[in-house]
């Protein structure tokens, strides 16, 4: 047995099999330790001490690496999980979570609905005033609901779709915000797709009746030149412009291509366009709800009765008929049904070269960083291009690439200023909620998060356009676009956001309002009872924030603001005092809201 005396934290031994080790590493077998001290505060019962120095244990570095991966990786993870992927590695925890079963939002949407009109009835209602479907409020119940009882294997899967659902977008601020099954079958879409492959998102997409009347291709007729009659080109010009191939031609790391005159490259021209829009007619819907005035489906039928659930069929008649030459002249030829056309032209914007990059960078975006490199962008793109297994737009291929790319996870690049991302409102939210203990009396997390859309601008599927909340590209004044960076959730940060931002804050800690609904339900409330033992001591209940939502990233001048703020709280139930008023301040700094 080795002696060792313990004189620095950096301090490499040899064990005794005669390898290297370093102190805090975990190997202790073996070594007893002496120290000049150990100390343990005043009514405390731990102790820290020369052993815990050398086998790590206390030591959070494998924790601040798990939360951050966490963080860019899902909605938001409690201690329990944080400890899970420590102990399974980010690797295996990632197969955990990719060969999980989607759990979806519709049902649970319909399930609440259900609900509330026996309720309603039950109370003495009139029948007559029952609609035929939820409208988006019951949408966002189902959404909240599902996002806070699915469970861990869920995490990676939701983080995902809410970003696909920011790039291909449809939004409750339209006529859509009248079906809430509407809204959330078509949120499922990237809940089922998330780990499968991005042609199938694509197709879901354009059949989806949710889409078909956002962008305007459901009942889109053919060419009747007598009747000056010609196909919609709203759908047509956005698969390409914002869901799969962009406005330029892309290398594959991102950058854009020019021509010999030093100009940008376009991928598509008005042609294109048009030929694209002739293929995406005779689309209608499937079939009705129960309605007193149409048994079935025809086309021309609106969606006010339609089944918003089902993909959308095509009804040949109304379906362009003739060659289509679409991207880089390629003929759809003449003589296939709609669907065949349909599914021919999806196939050549899918393997356009610019799907990788285009796509990749959007979503390393979302979840790792606002400025990727050339180099980043480029490893994902290949990833994307081919899974290793000869498969293109492998989700899970994806996905991974970002996750675990030594951009997303070594420490450099949490020096590095031009590094990370401002996190958007809708993530702190969700981050509390899954972070910290959220309670609801009949477990009815039932959130219309209405005043936090008004408040911040934003709630799923509520863009106010087709661009999203925040263009990939948006650069907002001073610092930022003079180093010619980009910082998209800027766009949606300004003075009334930021401050209805505090304002939601302090809802969720000083007035213990954490979800409401319009259906007379009980809030759901923040119990602090796990958090409250370490409020003694503000720099222990600091460090525990810490590693739950800043990653180890809490700088010592945040720390030094939130001390100075506990430390006069004394009296009465100060501990819940010290909890409610250190997540306040935590979730309004910078510290926080930035994720490196």
């Amino acid at each position: 047995m080795r002696w060792l005396l313990l004189c620095s934290l950096s301090l490499l031994i040899d064990s005794m099999y005669g390898q290297s080790m370093t102190l805090g590493g975990g190997h202790c077998n073996g070594i007893t330790v002496l120290t000049s001290s150990s100390y343990s505060p005043p009514n405390w019962n731990e102790t820290a001490d020369g052993y815990k120095t050398l086998c790590g244990d206390g030591l959070d570095g494998p924790r601040m690496d798990a939360s951050r991966f966490l963080s860019q990786a899902t909605l938001g993870a409690d201690l329990t999980l944080i400890d899970h992927v420590v102990a399974e590695g980010m690797d295996n925890w990632l197969e955990e979570q990719m060969a999980s079963d989607p759990s979806y939002v519709l049902p649970v949407t319909m399930s609440i609905y259900q609900e509330i009109v026996d309720k309603f009835l039950a109370n003495g209602g009139d029948s007559s005033e029952v609609g035929y479907r939820p409208y988006w409020s019951a949408f966002q119940y189902g959404y909240w609901q599902s996002l806070m009882t699915s469970g861990d294997s869920q995490k990676v899967r939701e983080r995902v779709a809410l970003a696909l659902s920011e790039i291909l977008v449809i939004s409750i601020n339209s006529d859509l915000s009248g079906f809430g099954d509407g809204l959330a079958s078509y949120y499922d879409i990237f809940l089922k797709n998330a780990f499968g492959n991005y042609e199938d998102i694509l197709v879901d997409v354009a059949l989806h009746p949710s889409m078909g009347f956002y962008l305007s291709h459901l009942n889109n007729p053919r060419t009747i030149e007598e009747e000056n009659i010609h196909p919609d080109e709203n759908f047509a010009r956005e698969i390409m412009q914002l869901f799969s191939i962009g406005l330029y031609q892309l290398n594959e790391d991102g950058s854009r291509k020019t021509d010999g005159a030093g100009n940008w490259i376009p991928t598509y021209d008005q042609q294109d366009i048009k030929s694209l829009a002739k293929v995406f007619t005779g689309l209608g819907l499937s079939g009705v709800v129960p309605n007193e005035y149409l048994d079935s489906a025809e086309f021309g039928v609106g969606i006010w009765v339609g089944d918003m659930t089902q993909p959308m069929r095509m009804y040949e008649e109304w379906h362009e008929p003739g060659e289509k030459v679409i991207l880089g002249g390629h003929a759809i030829p003449a003589g296939q049904t709609g669907m065949q056309d349909i599914k021919e032209a999806i196939q050549v914007i899918f393997n356009h070269p610019n799907v990788g990059p285009f796509i990749g960078k959007q979503l390393i975006q979302r979840l790792v960083t606002s400025n990727p490199s050339p180099a980043y962008v480029a490893r994902v793109a290949r990833a994307f291009n081919d899974n290793g297994e000869g498969v293109r737009g492998d989700m899970k291929a994806v996905i991974r690439a970002i996750l675990l790319d030594p951009e997303a996870r070594n420490c450099e690049t949490l020096q590095d200023p031009n590094h990370g991302k401002l996190t958007e409102p809708l993530i702190r939210y969700t981050q509390f909620c899954l972070g910290l203990p959220i309670e609801q009396y009949d477990n009815k997390f039932w959130n219309i998060s209405y005043d936090f859309w008004e408040a911040t601008g934003q709630i799923a599927l509520g863009s106010p356009s087709v661009f999203n909340f925040y263009l990939p590209d948006y650069q907002p004044n001073g610092a930022i676009a003079s180093k010619k960076l980009v910082a998209p959730e800027f766009q949606i940060h300004n003075s009334k956001t930021s401050i209805g931002f505090i304002n939601q804050v302090n809802n969720w800690t000083a007035s213990n309002y954490v979800m409401g609904n319009w259906e007379d339900e009980p809030w759901a409330i923040l119990n602090t009872d796990e958090l409250t033992p370490y409020a003694r001591d503000p720099e222990v209940l600091l460090n525990r924030l810490d590693v739950l939502f800043t990653h180890g990233q809490l700088t010592d001048r945040t720390r030094s603001i939130i001390k100075s703020a506990l430390m006069p709280l004394q009296r009465g139930d100060y501990r819940d005092d010290r909890v409610r008023l250190a997540l306040y301040l935590l979730f309004i700094s910078p510290d926080y809201a930035v994720l490196k």
